[in-house]
């Protein structure tokens, strides 16, 4: 089960500890992952909702400024564009916990090749690697490379040969 730390630990790195231990601060977006379901929800609508739950959550503990302390010190504006990523790595939580059957393949797959999520890519990649073919695998590993900072995946991602 998802619960709100799991959602604080995947946007600390993004927006620091000191907003994301707030008080009810993941609430909002682990109530609509523990509410998700695949006959009434898509990836897509799931991963919208979370991204306006996210700048809804931001914006009522920041206001206009949306600046936010991270945990080296430094402060900084959170833009809206940040909120599609930030909402994929709240996404990736649920990916993790899905089941490896061919029907949570297809919708995951799909939702990848729709919206190029990373965490699809690599929820593919670590958990489905079975059900892609070995061109797929390959060319999803190569867009994460060039894609992403190293540290994003340098601890699971096989490397090239």
């Amino acid at each position: 089960m998802i619960e709100n730390w799991h959602v604080r630990e995947a946007l600390r790195s993004r927006f620091g500890s000191a907003l994301v231990d707030g008080e009810g601060f993941a609430d909002r977006a682990g109530d609509l992952l523990r509410s998700y379901a695949p006959y009434k929800d898509t990836f897509a609508s799931l991963a919208s909702r979370l991204e306006d739950a996210l700048f809804n959550t931001l914006y009522d503990r920041l206001g206009p400024s949306m600046s936010v302390r991270m945990d080296d010190g430094s402060s900084r504006r959170v833009r809206t564009a940040e909120l599609k990523d930030a909402a994929d790595d709240v996404m990736g939580l649920l990916f993790d916990q899905l089941k490896v059957y061919s029907v949570n393949y297809d919708a995951l797959h799909t939702y990848c090749m729709e919206t190029g999520s990373f965490a699809a890519m690599r929820t593919l990649l670590q958990r489905y690697g079975e059900f892609l073919p070995l061109s797929e695998r390959t060319l999803i590993a190569r867009i994460i490379r060039d894609s992403r900072p190293r540290k994003d995946w340098e601890d699971w991602l096989p490397r090239e040969d």
